[in-house]
């Protein structure tokens, strides 16, 4: 079976003349600094080196948006690379096309890669040329245009074939293209595979080694942060994520290899690492005391070790007590609001929270863990469920609020009860609710926060789902809810083998309260062909947004960040191979009214490429 796969060739231009000019030695040093800026924006833009030859590259992408970018971001760092030289300069040719190419070995074979081979023989010294089908799906992009270079005729292919230069823009001072904010992107998930391998160490002997306890709450806290710094473009440059997350590669470097590190690596590694998290983790990492995932054993009992001769007592150096902030004082509860059920348990709440000195996202890992249906159930109802205790899980709503609007939580029960002009509860709890609403802002940032609780929550212990598919190699498992009842654990189980049962759209209606959040669960077990996942949320018809898609690996780590679905569909590739969990998210923003959507899902098995495997001229140069 193949996959869309987009094949980009690169090759130097000029490279004997500069070789005849500058010798053999410089040639070398041009070479080494050219394969150097292709390999650092191949790994930017999560391309991967399939062979290189000499001078030339042959990569395959995920994505033709990616190798379009990743080709312009190469073309404009090697022009701000030679732009001082004078003399003979290099340039660099780029040829890419999209399509199914057969993969095997680790390589690529058929007319996909043969017509990118051709048109990279195509493009000129500094030029970037794509095919007519990477032009189409790669689509409109910041930084760069698209010049019809017209119908080729190439080497191999019968027919005529329209080529696109793409011309590309240096990027404008303080400004993020599309291919910087997508550089940015490729940092964060390689960051994010740190961090989850980070939060997956545990100590052989102490389950609550608090040293570890607290790199790991550091760790979660960061990949919440670069979670939303991707969602929002915002914040963050490719250096900033690659120096926040470098003491915790230090960490993992120094669990996983410490047998191959010399004194000298080693050193700098403890020192860095000693600076970020103290002298305990280290000195747990260099017993050999830390372990990733599987690799963990069973606890040790210790064995006192034999009595020794008491030593002499030394005189102790004065060490340094760590100066601990105060947690804010705590916000009494006005007698005001005491009729406000929901108001007094989800500031009490949030005030043990706050005191706790927990992590945010263990906290709210914590209580999904107590009450996954939680983002189910509508705030101030909240208290009729689960003995009353359902409530307190809403307190990061109440910390987000106060991230919108600073001092709300000490300003809210005066503002609404000069609002109201009286004591009543009712109309206090109206403008209670009023308020958290409009100076949280929670129609407009809503979805911030259901993603925030998505990372925190999934893949464990993951919230309640009206449904879950079970796409396995022969059969396909629907598990739904036989009530419309948030929370039931009830199951209504459906199993499917006939391919037309399988291939089909499954339609999933729901109402969904005002600002809460339903959720669903696609899960690939044991595939050996992976499969296309497409998602279409409807509201009355129309397409909508309103729904963040969260990919996890087979290992249960998280794939990427979420993403939020588009209005017209969106389509997943590789359910089974590059993820195995796919959850859903639909959320209503509405502060008042219930809202009704339909999620449509269909899970496709990728169709044979029905491509020849044919051989194809030597990488990069092509016919000349």
């Amino acid at each position: 079976m193949g996959s869309t796969v987009t094949i980009l060739f690169s090759d130097i231009r000029g490279f004997t003349e500069y070789t005849d000019q500058y010798g053999d030695e410089a040639a070398f040093q041009v070479l080494q600094e050219h394969n150097e800026i292709v390999r650092r924006h191949i790994g930017a833009f999560s391309g991967k080196v399939v062979k290189t030859q000499g001078d030339s590259f042959m990569v395959a992408f995920t994505t033709a948006r990616g190798a379009v970018l990743c080709a312009a971001a190469i073309q404009r760092a090697i022009a701000e690379r030679t732009q001082a030289e004078s003399g003979t300069r290099i340039a660099v040719g780029i040829g890419i096309n999209t399509g199914e190419p057969i993969y095997e070995g680790g390589d690529f074979f058929g007319s996909t890669v043969n017509l990118a081979a051709r048109v990279c023989a195509t493009a000129g010294p500094g030029q970037i040329f794509v095919s007519e089908t990477t032009r189409h799906v790669a689509g409109r992009l910041d930084g760069v245009d698209y010049i019809d270079r017209g119908l080729h005729e190439l080497k191999g292919f019968q027919d005529q074939q329209r080529l696109y230069e793409v011309a590309w823009k240096a990027a404008q001072p303080g400004v993020p293209d599309e291919a910087e904010i997508s550089a940015v992107e490729g940092a964060v998930q390689r960051a994010l595979g740190v961090l989850n391998r980070v939060l997956g160490i545990g100590h052989r002997d102490d389950p609550a080694f608090r040293p570890l306890l607290e790199c790991q709450a550091k760790a979660s806290e960061l990949r919440l942060t670069l979670s939303r710094a991707v969602a929002e473009q915002r914040g963050y440059t490719v250096k900033q994520v690659d120096q926040a997350m470098l003491p915790f590669a230090d960490l993992l470097t120094l669990v996983t290899g410490r047998e191959h590190l010399d004194d000298q690596r080693w050193g700098q590694l403890e020192s860095g690492v000693s600076r970020a998290f103290g002298r305990p983790l280290v000195a747990a990492a260099t017993r050999g005391r830390l372990v990733v995932g599987a690799e963990r054993e069973a606890p040790r009992i210790a064995v006192p070790p034999p009595p020794r001769e008491p030593e002499p007592p030394r005189a102790e150096r004065p060490r340094r007590v760590p100066v601990v902030p105060e947690p804010p004082p705590p916000v009494p509860v006005d007698a005001r609001a005491q009729g406000v059920r929901w108001w007094v348990s989800l500031l009490e709440a949030w005030q043990a929270w706050k005191a706790s000195s927990m992590a945010q996202a263990h906290a709210v890992r914590a209580a999904v863990t107590r009450h996954p249906h939680l983002l189910g159930v509508q705030l101030r109802e909240s208290p009729n469920h689960d003995g009353g205790l359902l409530c307190a899980g809403y307190f990061a709503l109440l910390e987000h609020v106060e991230d919108q609007s600073p001092s709300f939580v000490r300003t809210a029960v005066d503002q609404a009860a000069a609002a109201v002009g009286s004591g009543d509860p009712a109309a206090l709890d109206n403008a209670l609710y009023g308020l958290l609403v409009g100076r949280g802002r929670l129609r407009e940032t809503y979805a911030d926060f259901v993603r925030e609780v998505m990372v925190a929550a999934i893949p464990m212990p993951g919230p309640w789902a009206d449904a879950t598919v079970t796409e396995r190699e022969e059969s396909t498992s629907v598990v739904t809810r036989p009530s419309a009842t948030v929370g039931d654990s009830g199951e209504a189980r459906q199993e499917l083998t006939e391919a037309q049962h399988r291939a089909g759209e499954r339609r999933f209606a729901l109402t969904i309260a005002p600002l809460t959040a339903r959720f669903f669960c696609l899960r690939g077990v044991e595939l050996r062909t992976p499969r296309d996942v497409e998602l279409r949320l409807t509201r009355a018809g129309e397409g909508s947004d309103h729904a963040w898609s969260l990919q996890v690996r087979t290992d249960q780590l998280l794939h990427s960040p979420p993403r939020r679905l588009n209005p017209s569909g969106t389509t997943l590739p590789g359910l089974g191979r590059n993820y195995g969990d796919l959850w859903i998210g639909v959320f209503n923003p509405e502060p008042a009214a219930a809202a009704v959507y339909e999620l449509t899902v269909t899970i496709r098995v990728q169709s044979p490429p029905g491509v020849r495997r044919t051989t194809f001229s030597p990488l990069g140069r092509g016919p000349r």
